[in-house]
């Protein structure tokens, strides 16, 4: 049996804790299924966020054993030397966690473990495994470019796009470096293969099959799901309540939305959004059987095609009626106006829900497709062989 080390951020892995916590589960299930044998890593990258067992405890089927590993960091100084790194070491001049204790610390764990293949949840374990120059395989699973959300967040000064252009070239240089990348976006597992010139797997986020507890409303609510800590979430949610909400309210001034998930890293002006009576915030919910009604509106208002949508599969597995932008819903090749709505921007969004609200033929008939297409393409049932194949192909 293969061995492979899950090099994981800590914190609590589950399909219901957020959108990454969501890939670690996937990634696990599917790596189980195929049938290696797991070491999982989790590395403590700042004080914020401790080792805890208990955040492991719904993984612990598919793993053969946990550790953890606190990363040193070591701010550099200034001087000759961190220019010569800006100029020609882009990885170190950025980030400061490449230093002989921890490269000394991944290479004896691989050795000690007999580790065959590494597999990098997230870039800065990527860049840690591959500048480690380990002398096995080291597959970097790739959630998103961080250069290009940097650049959405907020009008970047000087000073930040000069640290985004670095990034980027790290960026660019880690999936070269890699022996191989997944992602669950198909449109950034085809600009790695275009960048790398290497063949990368899209995977997308795999969820268990449920039936929905809960029955159809009699009027349906617009949902939003997902905390705000979470880029698209934040800045989708709040331009959606800036374009489409007062214009919604007009037409039906009952209108409801249901905003869950953690709203404590919304902005000012987002938390002064939320104040209406129109709208209810539930904050983070543990368990989706008790919220989630089939066949309500589930909107993901966010206005681009980054990283991936991993509650676009959430939706479906529950029968609510996807309505997405269509720059949102492009890391899936899955969803189309067969089993969705996808709208051109915000303004296209508002007329959707307008004609979509009280048309309960055809809130049926999209919920009755999306179940359908999560149960063809979501379930780690459908992806694992898939999977198999590719990680067959690495180290045979």
């Amino acid at each position: 049996m293969k061995k492979i080390l899950f090099i994981v951020n800590s914190g609590k892995i589950s399909p219901n804790e957020n959108g990454g916590a969501s890939v670690y589960y996937s990634h696990l299930e599917l790596l189980f299924q195929s049938g290696y044998e797991i070491t999982i890593l989790s590395v403590v990258w700042n004080e914020m966020y401790a080792f805890n067992k208990s955040d492991y405890i719904e993984i612990l089927p598919f793993v053969k054993s946990i550790q953890s590993y606190e990363i040193e960091i070591k701010k550099p100084k200034t001087g000759f030397k961190r220019l010569y790194n800006a100029i020609f070491n882009p990885a170190k001049f950025e980030y400061f966690f490449m230093n002989k204790k921890n490269t000394n610390f991944l290479d004896s764990n691989v050795k000690e473990n007999k580790i065959d293949l590494v597999w990098c949840e997230w870039r800065w374990s990527a860049i840690w495994a591959c500048k480690s120059n380990l002398s096995l395989p080291v597959l970097y699973a790739h959630h998103d470019w961080e250069y290009k959300l940097a650049l959405l967040r907020k009008k970047p000064n000087l000073n930040k796009r000069f640290h985004t252009f670095q990034k980027k070239r790290v960026e660019m240089s880690l999936v070269k470096e890699v022996k191989a990348c997944i992602s669950g976006s198909v449109t950034e597992c085809n600009e790695i293969e275009k960048f790398s010139n290497k063949k990368a797997l899209y995977l997308p986020t795999t969820y268990q099959s449920i039936t929905p507890k809960l029955e159809n409303r009699s009027n349906p609510v617009i949902v939003h799901l997902g905390g705000m800590g979470t880029t698209a979430n934040r800045l989708g949610l709040e331009r959606f309540l800036d374009v489409c909400w007062s214009n919604l309210k007009n037409e039906f001034p009952t209108i409801q939305l249901q905003v869950i998930g953690n709203i404590k890293r919304a902005q000012p002006s987002l938390l002064e959004k939320l104040q209406d009576t129109n709208i209810q915030c539930l904050d983070f919910v543990a368990d989706l059987d008790k919220v989630l009604h089939p066949q309500d509106i589930h909107i993901i208002p966010w206005e681009y095609n980054t990283g991936t949508r991993t509650r676009i599969p959430v939706v479906l597995n529950y029968k609510q009626v996807l309505v997405a932008t269509k720059a949102s819903a492009e890391c899936y090749p899955e969803i189309s106006n067969e089993n969705s709505v996808l709208c051109d921007d915000l303004e296209d969004m508002t007329t959707q829900i307008i004609s979509l609200y009280s048309d309960r033929e055809k809130l049926h008939l999209l919920s009755k497709k999306g179940k359908s297409t999560f149960e063809q393409s979501f379930t780690s049932k459908s992806q694992f062989v898939k999977l198999q194949q590719f990680l067959n192909s690495i180290l045979n």
